[in-house]
């Protein structure tokens, strides 16, 4: 019964991230980002241990406020056919930072929870953990209006979730964050690398056809770009789990029959679509995505 209900939901996510990916402009994708942010948002403020319904509403208006700063500062506009790039490379480039800092306190839980369990700390883990993400996924529809590198890196991190899976279940004997998140292997996370890098060169085929012919240097940039955003949305599983693990909660919400949260489901991406649209930017930005 939860298996199904676990394959029910799915599908219907699925529906609903194909129809807001590919049917949409890029300003109203920003909409419906703006949307599931602002319910992942709700859920923060549990991880927060926030309980006062007003404080939670007090701190979703501030990064409700936050993100609407943050469009005007990029230029999001229903007419607006580009984003401001120099303002989503700050961003995301900010975000970076902070993972490569979250991917720390993560090996070193529970001895990093001195650093940043207070609250006011949370909540500004929350604008780092929040903002980024819906900022990279806004300007990869504004990039490519067909929705392909939404797509890409929802998919290089949904196999590196699936291949962890399968073989972390087969040959997971070493744990690789026991303290943080018992299920998860070395292995798993080895099936997870392996998964993403076949799926990266998959994804190459129609980048050479459609975008840019590739060279050599530039299959390896992408090939590498892949295997590093697959590493950051472990660290983004794994962040969560140490937050809720440090708040005694098992799932960040109930709104997802089967699945928990809509942070049990964007956690990988918060941190890989920073860091994929950080080197996209800096390092393809003369391509055109269109």
């Amino acid at each position: 019964m939860v298996l199904r209900t676990r394959v029910i939901t799915a599908l219907v996510l699925l529906a609903v991230l194909a129809a807001a990916t590919f049917g949409t402009s890029p300003f109203q994708f920003a909409l419906f980002v703006s949307l599931v942010s602002g319910l992942g948002v709700l859920e923060w403020t549990r991880l927060m241990g926030l309980s006062n319904p007003v404080q939670r509403g007090v701190y979703l208006l501030l990064v409700l406020a936050s993100m609407f700063a943050l469009g005007v500062a990029m230029g999001l506009g229903p007419s607006a056919l580009i984003v401001e790039r120099s303002v989503v490379l700050a961003v995301t480039g900010m975000g970076v930072v902070f993972w490569c800092l979250a991917a720390w306190w993560v090996m070193h839980f529970p001895a990093s929870q001195v650093h940043w369990s207070s609250r006011p700390r949370t909540a500004l883990m929350g604008l780092f953990t929040l903002l980024p993400v819906w900022c990279a996924l806004i300007q990869l529809k504004y990039l490519n209006s067909t929705g392909f590198l939404v797509l890409a890196v929802i998919a290089l991190v949904s196999f590196a979730d699936i291949g962890a899976y399968f073989v972390g279940r087969a040959w997971g004997n070493s744990r690789l964050a026991p303290q943080v998140s018992p299920g998860k292997s070395w292995a798993g996370f080895w099936g997870g690398m392996g998964a993403s890098a076949v799926l990266a060169c998959l994804l190459l085929v129609p980048v050479h056809r459609y975008v840019q012919a590739l060279d050599l240097v530039a299959i390896v940039l992408l090939l590498l770009t892949a295997a590093v955003v697959a590493v950051f949305s472990v660290f983004g599983d794994l962040f969560e789990s140490m937050l809720k693990r440090s708040q005694g909660m098992k799932d960040s919400g109930s709104l997802l029959p089967g699945h928990g949260g809509v942070l049990d489901r964007i956690d990988s991406l918060t941190a890989a679509a920073p860091l994929f649209v950080f080197i996209l930017l800096l390092v393809f930005g003369e391509w055109r995505w269109q």
